[in-house]
């Protein structure tokens, strides 16, 4: 992944499928980006992967399946403070989500392309891919 230009970002979901090997339920264009793009999460990420796991919706522990998405997709967490997100996520008023409007933060602060299929994601926030 070194030395590619286009960065992108990953949804939670997006990061779970990754993981789980599971690239067929990805669109056409996030494929692409999966491709060509150095990948990244926001530190939301984890956060919101520890409440999945604490609710009995992920089975692995948060910082395994990052591990591995660093380790099989160059994948790295871009370790954002809580001070350049907030923000950024404070017009976001579509959402009541504090994970999606901290997600989109993040692509917003990096200008880079979010991979996610959140339907209200991709109706209020134009760098959505899916």
């Amino acid at each position: 992944m070194e030395g590619r230009a286009v960065r992108a970002l990953l949804d939670t979901h997006a990061a779970i499928f990754l993981y789980e090997g599971r690239a067929d339920l990805f669109g056409a264009a996030s494929r692409d980006l999966l491709e060509r793009a150095t990948l990244q999460v926001s530190p939301m990420v984890r956060l919101e992967l520890a409440f999945l796991r604490e609710v009995g919706k992920l089975l692995i522990e948060p910082d395994l399946l990052l591990g591995a998405l660093a380790a099989d997709c160059g994948g790295t967490a871009t370790g954002d403070s809580m001070e350049a997100l907030v923000p950024l996520a404070m017009p976001l008023t579509w959402t009541r989500d504090p994970f999606d409007r901290l997600l989109v933060a993040t692509a917003l602060l990096h200008r880079a392309p979010f991979i996610t299929r959140d339907a209200r994601v991709q109706e209020n926030f134009e760098g959505a891919v899916w």
